[in-house]
C-alpha cells in the first residue's frame, strides 16, 4: 500500500508540474504597424540552457523522481534523516550539476542558451510546446498581429551577473537598431528580465524606450528567492495541497486523488519528514547541495531583496570567505548596490517622457517551499513585488478593516484583497486575478490587453473603461466579470 500511495503522489506531482500549454487558434489578423520596433526581454529559462550537443541541460526524468520519493520513503520507514537528507543533496546536485559557474561567473561545462538574433518573421513559431504562453507566447502574438519584421525576442544566460546582463542586453537593443533602423524601442520586461532590463537602465540609461511594460518583473525581489539564499526552506503540507490543486485547475480525477491523499495524512507526512530532515540535517542539504551549486550563480543574486542580502552574504559564504574572495567582491561592491537602489533607477524612468507601465498578478499559490507560501502570488513571484508594492490580504483571505481603513474605494479590488494605492506607481500598474506568472497566453485578451499597453502613444493609466485597474481572467487568460 505504502508503495501504491508513493507511485500514485509521484505521478500526481509529476502531472501538476508538468502541465501542458495550449495555445489559442491562429486568428489573429495582421495590422498596418508603424511604431517602434518591439522587443520581448523573457524571464528565467532553465529549460533554454543546452549542452553542446544540443541537448538540454537539465533533464528530469520521472523515474529519477519516483526513485527519490521511494528513496526518502525507506529512510522515513528506517527513521535515517541523514541519509533522507544526502539523498535529497544527491539528487538536487546531480540535476543541476552542468550549470555550476565559477567565481568568475564562467560556466563550468559546455552550456549556454541559444540567442534569436533573428526577428519573428524568420522563425519557425510553429510549435505550440515552445511558443504558446508567457513571454515567448506574447512574442508569438506579437509576430501575428505587427509582422514579425517588427518584433525580436532576446534571451539571455541567466546565471550571468546583473552587470555582464545589462551589456549583454545592450549589445542586443544596438542589433535590433541597425537591422531595423530606429532610434527608439518598445519593450517588454518579463519576469527576471525586469531585472535585466533595469541592470542595463542603471549603466547605459533609459534613452533607448518609448514604451516599457513590465510583465509580472523580478525588478524589486523575490522572497522565495531571499528564502532559499537564507536556508529559509520548509513544506506545509496544507500549502502543498492547496498549490497541486491549483497547479491541475479542473480536473476532477486528479483533485480527488490529491484530496484523498490529504485527507488520509499522506502529504502531511511526506511534508513532516522532509521538514524534520531541514530541521536536523539542512545544513547537508545546503552545503552539499544549494551553497555547492547556487554560491556564485550571479544572476539569481540580483533578485535577492535587499532586507535579505546580508543574511544571504553570511548563509553563503560564512567560513569560506578566503576561498571565495572573487566571489564576494562581486556580490557585494557589484550586485549589492544594484539590488540597492532599484527603486532609485524606476523612479528616473517614471519621472522621464519614457511610457512606463506595470502588470502583476495574484490568487495562484506560490511554491510550498518556503515560509512565505502563504503571500499572494502568480505562482512564481509574490504579487506583492511584482506590483512593486501593492498590499495584499495573505492567500486565502481578504484585508482586514484596519487595512481598509482611509482608503478610496478606487484602489481595493472587487474581492477585497488588494489595496493598490500602496504600489510604487499606482496610476500606471494593472493587477490581474488568476493570471499565472507574467501569463499572456497566445491570442488571449490578456495578450490583447499587454499588447494594446505596448503600442500606446500617451501613457497608458488605469483609468480607462476598457483595461481598468483591477482585471480577472479565467483558465485561458480571457477576462472575465469579478
Amino acid at each position: 500500500m505504502k508503495k501504491l500511495i508513493a507511485l500514485v503522489l509521484a505521478l500526481v506531482l509529476s502531472f501538476a508540474l508538468c502541465m501542458p500549454a495550449f495555445a489559442a487558434e491562429e486568428t489573429t489578423e495582421v495590422v498596418a504597424y508603424d511604431g517602434d520596433p518591439i522587443v520581448v526581454v523573457r524571464g528565467i529559462d532553465f529549460a533554454g540552457l543546452v549542452k553542446a550537443d544540443g541537448s538540454s541541460a537539465i533533464s528530469i526524468d520521472a523515474f529519477d523522481v519516483l526513485g527519490l520519493i521511494f528513496n526518502i520513503g525507506g529512510h522515513k520507514v528506517t527513521g535515517n534523516k541523514a541519509a533522507g537528507a544526502h539523498a535529497i543533496a544527491s539528487f538536487g546536485k546531480d540535476l543541476f550539476a552542468d550549470l555550476m559557474v565559477d567565481q568568475n561567473g564562467n560556466s563550468l561545462s559546455d552550456v549556454s542558451i541559444p540567442k534569436f538574433y533573428d526577428c519573428g518573421a524568420d522563425l519557425d513559431l510553429s510549435d505550440d510546446s515552445k511558443w504558446a504562453d508567457t513571454a515567448v507566447g506574447l512574442f508569438r502574438s506579437l509576430t501575428r498581429k505587427y509582422g514579425g519584421e517588427n518584433v525580436y525576442l532576446y534571451t539571455f544566460d541567466w546565471r550571468m551577473s546583473p552587470d555582464a546582463l545589462a551589456d549583454d542586453l545592450n549589445n542586443y537593443f544596438e542589433m535590433v537598431k541597425e537591422k531595423t533602423g530606429a532610434e527608439k524601442l518598445d519593450v517588454a520586461a518579463c519576469s527576471m528580465g525586469g531585472m535585466v532590463t533595469t541592470a542595463y537602465i542603471e549603466k547605459y540609461g533609459y534613452g533607448i524606450f518609448d514604451s516599457l511594460v513590465f510583465f509580472s518583473p523580478a525588478l524589486n525581489g523575490v522572497d522565495v528567492v531571499g528564502s532559499a539564499f537564507t536556508g529559509d526552506l520548509t513544506i506545509s503540507g496544507q500549502d502543498l495541497t492547496e498549490f497541486l490543486i491549483k497547479k491541475v485547475g479542473g480536473n476532477f480525477f486528479v483533485n480527488a486523488i490529491i484530496k484523498v491523499l490529504d485527507f488520509i495524512g499522506i502529504i502531511d507526512g511526506i511534508s513532516n519528514f522532509v521538514n524534520d530532515i531541514l530541521a536536523d540535517y539542512g545544513d547537508i542539504i545546503y552545503d552539499e547541495f544549494l551553497c555547492e551549486v547556487f554560491r556564485t550563480t550571479y544572476g539569481l543574486w540580483g533578485m535577492v531583496p535587499d532586507e535579505y542580502f546580508d543574511d544571504a552574504v553570511k548563509f553563503f559564504f560564512e567560513g569560506v570567505e578566503d576561498e571565495y574572495a572573487e566571489a564576494l567582491d562581486i556580490i557585494n561592491n557589484d550586485i549589492k548596490p544594484f539590488v540597492m537602489s532599484t527603486e532609485e533607477i524606476i523612479d528616473e524612468v517614471a519621472a522621464s517622457d519614457v511610457k512606463l507601465s506595470f502588470v502583476s498578478h495574484y490568487n495562484n499559490k506560490q511554491l510550498p517551499i518556503y515560509s512565505k507560501a502563504y503571500l499572494h502570488g502568480d505562482g512564481v513571484i509574490e504579487s506583492a513585488r511584482t506590483s512593486f508594492g501593492a498590499t495584499f490580504a495573505n492567500y486565502g483571505e481578504t484585508l482586514t478593516d484596519d487595512q481598509l481603513a482611509g482608503v478610496a474605494a478606487e484602489f481595493i479590488s472587487p474581492d477585497g484583497v488588494v489595496n493598490a494605492s500602496t504600489a510604487r506607481y499606482a496610476e500606471s500598474t494593472w493587477i490581474i486575478n488568476g493570471a499565472k506568472h507574467v501569463g499572456c497566453k497566445d491570442g488571449s485578451d490578456h495578450t490583447e490587453f499587454a499588447i494594446w499597453l505596448l503600442a500606446q502613444d500617451e501613457q497608458p493609466t488605469v483609468n480607462n473603461a476598457t483595461y481598468p485597474r483591477f482585471m480577472k481572467c479565467d483558465a485561458n487568460e480571457n477576462f472575465i466579470a469579478f
